[in-house]
């Protein structure tokens, strides 16, 4: 009996750690990210080694392979196949850098958790030739920037200039540049996020020196206070030809004390030559802060400064990363610019871990991939407007626009009231930076219809033009929801009529006007609207049901169309929608293939988006909206609102030549 037990026994033991590596195995592939599907055919396995005596979170390693430790033949040519997991978990990596020929490359990943003297394993996988690229800057460091917008992202930075300082772009490279000669001549960037102490600032960057006097512009790149950049700063400033003047200027508000050393050291890197320049800024201890310099990734010690009780040169508090150019104070013509292919912020701990790598390749079975679902890009055709309609400025803040920013939206109608106007100028001002058009969204007063809500909402209108005339930034139209127009509701038809007209009085006819036309509209009633309006939105859902293929909006939309064009006049397309363009595949698709087939419609302008959580909002003020009980619709039910959109940015095109 005690042998049958023993056995049974051993048997289970086996089956347990059969399943056990099973687990683990089917966690390790499945974490990974398809992308393009295939298989991953080898892995190695990194130990990544604490030396700091704390333990790390979201750390960012850095991994470098050659011939010694990685086989790049068994990998893609451009080492898009590569991947990391830890914990059955995919870990966000970023590619600064790979070269196949060479047998050299560089690679940030971020580890959720390394504990303090201990070890921890990460998988790398690689050999899936159908594997496509999911190297992301953003999503690995604390800030990532690689320039490719070709323009200063609203959300990251601000910046400033003096005496003719100019930002400019090029090539993938951000450029602050000083062109003429000028006794202080500069163009500033500053990241509008904060960053603690234990932070690096790394930049891939050259200088670039235009003028007579060819030492160039001098440059710095730092922290600076986020409240006064004259309180506390922490930067490395170089000088001279080739750079050859290297030294730090520092600035502790809190001990009163200014640390301008001279010449440390030497960056001698010729002009017009990129090279990666990174500020270290940490703490040991609980009270000893301290400062290093690499450069191309090698420390150089003539740089590094140490806090002391006595000389407390280096502050702690939270600080921005900073980054100029700038003319002498004499006036010399040393003009020119600091040119960013791109920079990062990662943490920064003075005792780094240190990575060691297992037998090289280690052959697998081909790992089960879980798919990624590809979101296409979204393409905006020239000329034309892709719109969304956004609720409550009061719960803005930058992330809202940078969501909007990335899917190509250049225009937005904001809903507004008259208190609160003057709270969407700051709203107003960061979209026209980013070159997104704003109107005001407005929609019959509560309890009133088109007649007896006119002279309130008249007012708001003028409200809106008063603020247009001393605000920072203009609203660029308004939108004016109004009452459904139907064969059932002619009263209703003949009230929306007299308001738009009203509407035009008010603004003296300088803008087009634009109105929302239901799905349940009737179209005879179509060219009532025609000599007042510009610019028809045709709504490709209603109350109860919605259009989601092209050729569902294309057949149905169809006789508005046609009525638009053989009224000489342009229309848009309202879709409701569950996600933007850029966070699903299916919208994307969907906004993507009605551009296409509308390419060569003479009424055709664009698109406007009404997300499904929106629109319950939309449906509950247009119904407080109303002030008599509504018959029941005939034709497609449609849950009774009629917008109008002043569009003070259209005017150029939309005006028709009958005017």
């Amino acid at each position: 009996m005690f042998k049958v037990n023993e056995m049974m026994a051993r048997s289970l033991i086996k089956l347990l750690c059969l399943f056990t590596v099973l687990l683990l195995m089917a966690g390790s592939s499945q974490a990974l990210t398809g992308a393009g599907g295939g298989e991953w055919n080898y892995s190695s396995t990194l130990y990544v080694q604490d030396n700091s005596g704390v333990d790390l979170s979201g750390y960012q390693i850095n991994i470098l392979l050659d011939s010694s430790n990685f086989d790049f033949t068994k990998a893609d040519p451009q080492g898009k196949d590569i991947r990391f997991e830890s914990a059955g978990k995919q870990l966000s990596h970023w590619t600064e850098s790979w070269d196949q020929a060479a047998a050299t490359a560089s690679i940030w990943v971020k580890v959720p958790s390394i504990k303090a003297k201990s070890e921890s394993e990460i998988k790398m996988y690689y050999g899936n030739p159908l594997a496509e690229d999911v190297s992301n800057g953003a999503s690995t460091f604390e800030l990532f920037d690689d320039f490719g917008n070709s323009r200063l992202e609203f959300t990251k930075w601000e910046s400033q200039t003096n005496g003719g300082g100019q930002l400019g772009f090029s090539s993938g490279a951000c450029n602050l540049i000083v062109p003429v000669k000028h006794p202080n001549g500069f163009s500033v960037i500053k990241s509008k996020k904060d960053f603690p102490i234990n932070s690096s600032l790394v930049v891939k960057r050259k200088k670039v020196s235009t003028g007579e006097d060819t030492r160039g512009p001098v440059l710095q790149q730092g922290f600076v206070d986020p409240q006064s950049e004259t309180k506390n700063w922490i930067l490395m400033q170089t000088e001279q030809n080739n750079e050859a003047f290297v030294t730090w200027t520092m600035k502790n508000n809190k001990a009163n004390l200014r640390y301008n050393p001279w010449d440390l050291s030497d960056v001698n890197v010729q002009n017009n030559v990129w090279y990666i320049s990174e500020t270290a800024w940490y703490q040991e201890g609980e009270e000893t802060n301290k400062v290093a310099w690499f450069k191309n990734g090698v420390r150089d010690p003539r740089m590094d400064v140490v806090s002391t009780e006595e000389k407390p040169y280096v502050p702690g508090t939270k600080m921005k990363v900073f980054l100029k150019s700038n003319t002498y104070v004499e006036g010399s013509p040393n003009t020119g610019y600091m040119s960013m292919d791109y920079l990062f912020v990662r943490k920064y701990t003075s005792q780094e871990p240190t990575v060691s790598f297992s037998a090289i390749q280690t052959e697998e079975q081909p790992a089960e991939i879980i798919e990624e679902v590809r979101i296409p890009e979204l393409v905006l055709p020239e000329g034309k407007v892709l719109s969304i309609r956004y609720f409550d400025v009061e719960d803005y803040d930058d992330t809202i626009l940078s969501r909007f920013n990335a899917t190509g939206v250049n225009m937005v109608f904001l809903r507004t009231t008259g208190d609160s106007i003057w709270k969407s100028e700051r709203f107003i001002k960061t979209a026209h930076e980013n070159d997104i058009k704003v109107y005001a969204m407005l929609f019959i007063p509560e309890g009133t219809n088109a007649t007896s809500g006119k002279d309130q909402l008249l007012s708001t209108v003028t409200a809106i033009l008063d603020y247009n005339t001393k605000s920072l930034s203009d609203f660029d139209g308004i939108d004016i929801t109004l009452d459904p127009c139907t064969e059932d509701t002619e009263q209703a038809c003949q009230d929306n009529m007299l308001l738009l007209e009203e509407v035009r009085r008010t603004t003296t006819d300088r803008i087009p006007l634009a109105v929302d036309i239901p799905a349940s509209y009737d179209m005879a009633d179509f060219t009532k609207f025609s000599d007042n309006v510009d610019l028809f939105v045709f709504l490709a859902y209603d109350a109860e049901d919605q259009l989601d293929s092209t050729n569902a909006v294309a057949d149905a939309l169809a006789p508005k169309m046609g009525e638009a064009r053989g009224a000489d006049s342009k229309a848009m397309i309202d879709l409701m929608v569950s996600h933007l363009p850029a966070e699903n595949a299916t919208t994307s698709e969907l906004v993507g293939s009605l551009y296409d087939y509308y390419s060569n419609d003479p009424a055709f302008t664009g698109i406007v988006m009404t997300l499904e959580s929106d629109h319950s909002q939309m449906i509950s003020i247009t119904e407080e909206g109303s002030a008599q009980e509504e018959p029941e619709s005939k034709g497609i039910p449609g849950f009774g609102f009629l917008s109008v959109v002043l569009g003070f940015v259209l005017v150029s095109h939309l005006k028709k030549a009958k005017r």
